[in-house]
């Protein structure tokens, strides 16, 4: 079992996976369109330099982020691949995309003053990748005509290059759904009109990644990959209505740091809300609430031990957790404890944690914190 640094509590990352997953798309996919890999938010909690440098190794071309704090990271980890900000940013940190050489993303008339004050004469030119709202009401520009005139603005201050245009779907993973073809509607008028103006940039992207499963023949020159870079759909049941395997990425393990009997009548954890029925036998879990693992799984949650559900008794803490291994046979100090992942035939995925929480996968790997240390495994060595 690995584990890495001084934490018994870990997060491994199959980087066969995440190559199959990005594979697995592009096969869909017209010949030579781009892969973006979105590393927003630590790379959706995965760990931004592990999953940023194993998606570059698995033929994505380029990343993107939310802010420009984010590029920075990127940058100071040694990772140089092409990068796009999504999000605003201040004038100040105009000069610093241009000295670390990442993209920003322009939606907004008002957008070319920030530049203008900001942009340094002496670097190289600003990449911008303009964004324009084709139905999801965030970012973007309205018009064309918004468009060209930013565009004219931008190219009279003379030290920047419009690398891009895109937009985002809204709901391209619901099939019920036809707002899709209206933004893809949408976004070809922007693009046609910036062709005969002779203005439309070199790399044009609209796909997210239920957009580039679901209309691969609309992928323009690159698709961004965000929440099934990391094996997990879109919604419920979309990959598998494409027939397109994905496969999780992350794994979330422990070990049982404590194993104690006790005695019926034994309030457990904070509050006493769990009091054993009978004599229990209890291991404790170093994982809570601090590393991202919900306190609504108190009295409700369970954890993988010897390949079978172990129930979480009384409340999620901070940084553990105690479960009942009453009648698990064999259990010792130093099992491996599965949180999210696969332990023998038994698996608990995020999509499983996300529906009984009454939310999304997303939210349930963003959450997991930093300071739990991330390692890049292959399939052939990571935890069965």
């Amino acid at each position: 079992m690995v584990q890495p640094f001084c934490r018994s509590t870990y997060i491994t990352l199959d980087e066969a996976s995440i190559r199959h997953n990005i594979q697995v798309i592009r096969a869909r996919l017209p010949e030579g369109v781009g892969v973006i890999a979105v590393v927003k938010d630590n790379a959706y909690g995965h760990g931004v330099r592990e999953i940023a440098e194993a998606a570059l190794r698995s033929g994505a071309t380029r990343l993107a982020v939310a802010t420009v704090g984010e590029a920075l990271e990127l940058r100071a980890a040694g990772i140089t691949a092409p990068t796009l900000v999504f999000g605003p940013y201040d004038d100040h940190c105009v000069a610093d995309a241009q000295a670390q050489s990442f993209a920003l993303s322009v939606f907004d008339p008002a957008q070319a003053a920030i530049i203008r004050q900001g942009l340094a004469p002496s670097l190289a030119p600003l990449k911008v990748h303009l964004k324009v709202d084709t139905g999801m009401r965030r970012y973007g520009f309205q018009s064309p005509e918004d468009v060209l005139e930013t565009i004219r603005a931008l190219r009279a201050l003379g030290r920047v290059e419009i690398e891009g245009l895109y937009s985002h779907y809204a709901s391209a993973d619901d099939l019920s759904s036809d707002a899709p073809e209206q933004q893809y509607a949408r976004f070809v008028q922007f693009v046609e009109v910036l062709r005969a103006e002779g203005l439309l940039p070199p790399i044009v992207h609209l796909s997210n990644s239920a957009g580039a499963m679901r209309y691969p023949e609309r992928s323009f020159s690159a698709v961004r990959l965000g929440i099934a870079l990391y094996g997990l759909s879109p919604a419920p049941g979309f990959a598998d209505h494409f027939g397109i395997p994905l496969r999780p990425v992350l794994s979330l393990r422990s070990i049982v740091a404590q194993l104690v009997d006790v005695a019926p009548g034994t309030a457990v954890s904070y509050g006493g809300t769990y009091v054993a029925p009978s004599p229990r036998r209890l291991a404790t879990v170093p994982v809570g609430y601090g590393d991202g693992y919900d306190r609504r799984f108190s009295n409700k949650g369970a954890v993988l031990i010897r390949g079978q559900r172990a129930p979480i008794v009384g409340r999620v803490t901070m940084d553990a957790v105690v479960v009942d291994v009453t009648d698990i046979d064999g259990v010792a100090f130093g099992d491996e404890v599965v949180i999210i992942g696969r332990q023998g035939q038994e698996e608990i995925s995020a999509e499983a944690l996300a529906e009984a929480l009454g939310t999304i996968p997303y939210e349930v790997t963003t959450r997991l914190a930093r300071r739990l240390p991330r390692v890049i495994v292959s399939s052939d060595d990571a935890a069965p």
